[in-house]
């Protein structure tokens, strides 16, 4: 390890170190970050306390500790767990004694929640904090709160295999910059698009990926020679060149965990079990499988590992010399709309096809096969976006609460948060009644934070605990510990998307540790989870997660879909037994990309819990077995609206939960005020053709628009449609106190009540600048007719424009009106801006036509110098005379 490039700059850290208690170093792949370097530290005798290391993902926490701890055990006979142990959620090997703890980021917030000082604690390193989690940027953001207001000591070492596209030197601006070469050997990258055949499929790409695993595989192992069926295939050829990949194992990136699965069953059919081993790899597979997919192969067997984007980085795998990449992901992008993420399948960035391919090359030379043509290798986003970005932040946010913070941007963060992500999130704290109006944690948040465990979870829990106290039911607070303990548990066995046929995992697994850790925090020492489990009925676990989830009870539409409360639209998969359900409550569900959400896990829902108190009874014979009710979750409206048919205003008393109708009774006559919003509501639904909106009043509108732009120097009020229906509250409904119809509505006089929107004083300006008729030398006054595209047109017929040497001019000579001039028939003639280019031109062939046409008419020959008439030419000669 000696050999490894970080150790040249361990003497420069050592300096940066004693000058400053912040460092940043870039440290590419193979440079041994993650292992040699807190390896060394171990010796450092200035480093005092206790080196917390964060790692982005459990499997690289346990890999990296273990490593480490197999290194020193060789130096000093400790085994992990004694100078060198680690912590995941639900699993350590830890103890007072050791000196360096390896940790996933979620388990330093809560140390720094738990003790502000961090007591014992010298240095804080973060690895691999480009990977940019949510955990990352918020334990990175208190560890700095902790070294400026309680620990000057505390040293931060933040690490990454690239600083491109990241604000560290921002956020830590006097931080000591270091850089580290990486090591690795050459790896080849191949890149080979290619097509599915099978369209049917949701993956079609996942069979020819399994297909150039297995051609990969074979070429590998052979020669050119022995495979001459190769040489017509670039690819083949280029692999059979390639020398020393005949043993080596392979490494195959994945989106998740059902690709993993097909592409195994496929290889598994295709692939001699006695010469290759397959090793599934993602987050929520028991550790030892992890472990298996990341040991060293048997002798004379290649491994090939068929994993997420946990082996991106972090995490050397033994035996790695090949590594085929199908380019996608998953990324949850969370909806604040329907409260849940929706998982896409998404092409992966530069960055972290660079990650990947790397893989290939940490022990020797290898080669890397890109499932894409190069072109599209240049098109691919530079780096991924930081979580905070597109993340559900309810967890980070309740974690800002408890530090005491009222907004996530006053913490010294990476990145902004999504306002959105993050105004939902605190909506949420305040519904669960976590925190108050003004982001204040409560009593009741701070027992739930306490619990360790999703806010929902913990709100549903202490209730439970209330409710049990009460009414001597301890299994209910035992049944709320099960439903989380399934919940928070990451593997879930068997497909029923009913969650009572879940509750039996609750005794075993992962689901079982968070069960029972549940039952010691809230004390309930005399329930036995066995008989909770035996006991449970399905009221009781209804009305369990109706308290977790109020917005997420759903109402039966269609054969197999429901509405959830929150207006969200979900399916139960095909002839699922829950479909006969009226009601659902949803615990788990993810929003589809084109159709409705699906539902995971879900239990039947007595809508009786939401109508009435229910009372107590077996727990064994009784559906319904409560003493207490969701009625809080149930809002009443006095609902008026407009009966279309009979043609009057009416009234009922309607009750909600959230957004489905639960019920709907007649009631009194409606109030005033109710029918005058019932006006606005209708008006603003079907548009402002309910009212007496004539030419008069478009006219109107028109001038003020002109008004705005022509006449900046006086405030003019806007009175577009948009903005009518905007504020309807202010100019219309002062005038419906005596409107009980929609006939009425039409005879209200809307010109009139606009233009009361406007000072005396501008009511004249308007009509100086841009008035509605024009007076003609003839003694007409002529209408001027304005559009909404800005224009003025004055309709006149061209005898008595005759004399007008150029076109009106309004708005103090800022608006040419347009002339539409008239046959003596009132039929268009011409139209024209230039009235003076008109009679030097045009007026000379309309001339020719109309004199013949209309002979009784003056047509002369210099019409610019010809005083105007609105008679035939005898009625204007004798009034001359």
């Amino acid at each position: 390890m000696s050999q490894l490039p970080v150790f040249d700059l361990l003497s420069d850290l050592r300096t940066a170190f004693s000058q400053h208690n912040q460092v940043i170093l870039e440290a590419p792949t193979g440079a041994g970050k993650s292992t040699a370097l807190p390896l060394a530290m171990l010796d450092w005798p200035e480093i005092t306390g206790k080196i917390i290391m964060l790692e982005p993902r459990r499997v690289a926490t346990r890999s990296v500790a273990r490593y480490i701890a197999a290194q020193r055990y060789q130096v000093n006979g400790k085994a992990l767990g004694e100078e060198v142990g680690y912590r995941v959620r639900g699993d350590a090997q830890s103890s007072a004694r050791v000196k360096l703890e390896v940790v996933t980021e979620g388990i330093l917030t809560r140390m720094i929640q738990q003790d502000p000082e961090l007591a014992g604690i010298g240095m804080i390193i973060f690895d691999e904090i480009h990977e940019r989690h949510l955990t990352t940027d918020l334990g990175l953001a208190l560890a700095l709160e902790v070294q400026q207001s309680f620990r000057e000591d505390l040293a931060i070492l933040a690490m990454s295999a690239t600083l491109s596209g990241m604000a560290l030197s921002t956020l830590m601006p006097e931080a000591i910059s270091l850089k580290s070469e990486g090591r690795s050997f050459p790896v080849e990258v191949i890149y080979q698009s290619i097509i599915g055949t099978n369209s049917q499929r949701s993956q079609p790409w996942l069979e020819p990926m399994g297909a150039a695993i297995v051609a990969l595989l074979e070429a590998s192992a052979s020669t050119p020679d022995r495979l001459p069926s190769h040489k017509s295939n670039a690819f083949l050829a280029q692999v059979t060149s390639f020398e020393g990949l005949a043993d080596k194992s392979l490494l195959a990136f994945l989106p998740g965990q059902n690709e993993i699965r097909r592409l195994q069953t496929y290889l598994d059919a295709r692939l001699d079990h006695r010469q290759y081993v397959i090793c599934p790899l993602y987050g929520s597979l028991p550790p030892k499988a992890q472990d298996q997919a990341i040991a060293p192969a048997a002798k004379g067997v290649r491994k090939i590992v068929l994993a997420t984007n946990v082996a991106e980085s972090s995490l050397t795998i033994e035996g790695i010399g090949m590594v085929v990449d199908s380019g996608y992901q998953r990324q949850a992008i969370f909806n604040p709309k329907t409260g849940t993420s929706k998982l896409s399948l998404k092409r992966i960035s530069q960055a972290s096809s660079a990650q990947r391919s790397g893989r290939a090359g940490r022990l020797s030379n290898g080669l890397a096969l890109r499932l894409w043509g190069q072109e599209e290798q240049g098109r691919l986003a530079k780096m991924d976006l930081a979580e905070i970005e597109h993340s559900e932040l309810t967890n980070l946010v309740f974690d800002c609460a408890y530090w005491g913070v009222k907004a996530v941007n006053e913490l010294p963060m990476l990145t902004v948060p999504s306002s959105r992500n993050e105004t939902y999130a605190w909506q949420l704290l305040q519904k669960l009644a976590l925190v108050d109006n003004d982001h204040k944690m409560t009593p009741h948040g701070r027992s739930a934070y306490e619990l360790g465990c999703d806010p929902r979870l913990a709100h549903m829990m202490l209730k439970a605990k209330t409710l049990a106290l009460k009414n001597s039911d301890a299994e209910l607070v035992g049944l709320a510990c099960v439903l989380a303990g399934v919940l928070s548990a990451r593997g879930r066995v068997g497909m029923s998307v009913n969650i009572l046929d879940h509750l039996k995992a609750a005794l075993m697994g992962e689901a079982a540790q968070f069960s029972k850790q549940f039952v010691r925090k809230l004390n309930v020492k005399t329930v036995s989870l066995d008989n909770v489990i035996v006991h449970a009925t399905p009221s009781s676990v209804a009305f369990l997660l109706g308290l977790a989830y109020p917005d997420r009870i759903a109402k039966a539409r269609g054969n197999k879909g429901y509405q959830l409360a929150n207006g969200t639209g979900v399916e139960l998969p095909d002839n699922d037994p829950l479909t006969q359900s009226p009601w659902l409550v949803i615990a788990d569900f993810q929003e589809g990309a084109q159709t409705a959400g699906r539902v995971y896990l879900a239990a039947p829902f007595p809508v009786a819990l939401l109508t009435q108190r229910l009372g107590k009874g077996d727990h064994n014979t009784t559906d319904i077995a409560l003493s207490h009710d969701l009625s809080f979750l149930v809002s009443s409206i006095n609902y008026c609206a407009w009966n279309e048919v009979k043609g009057r205003f009416y009234s009922e008393d309607r009750r909600y939960i959230d957004k489905i109708l639960l019920s709907k009774t007649a009631g009194s006559k409606p109030e005033r005020t109710q029918v005058i919003q019932t006006l606005l509501v209708q008006i603003r639904s079907k548009g402002l053709q309910m009212l007496h909106m004539n030419d008069k009043v478009r006219q109107l509108q028109y001038r003020m628009k002109l008004a705005m732009i022509l006449d900046t120097s006086e405030d003019w009020p806007d009175i577009s449609d948009h903005r009518l229906l905007e504020t309807l509250e202010i100019w219309l409904a002062p005038y419906l106190n005596d409107v009980s119809s929609l006939s009425q509505l039409m005879k209200l006089d809307c010109y009139q009540l606009l233009l009361n929107g406007c000072s005396w004083q501008q009511q004249q300006r308007l009509d100086t600048l841009l008035p509605t008729h024009w007076p003609m030398l003839t003694g007409t006054q002529v209408g001027i007719d304005y559009d909404d595209t800005g224009r003025a047109t004055l309709s006149v017929r061209l005898q008595e424009a005759l004399g007008m040497k150029e076109s009106p001019r309004l708005a103090q000579g800022k608006l040419v009106v347009t002339m539409a001039l008239l046959s003596p028939a009132r039929r268009p003639l011409a139209l024209t801006a230039d009235l003076a280019s008109f009679w030097q031109g045009p007026y000379v062939e309309v001339k020719k036509e109309m004199k013949g046409r209309y002979p009784k008419h003056l047509w002369p020959d210099d019409p610019a110098n010809t005083q105007p008439t609105k008679f035939t030419k005898k009625k204007t000669l004798n009034a001359q005379k």
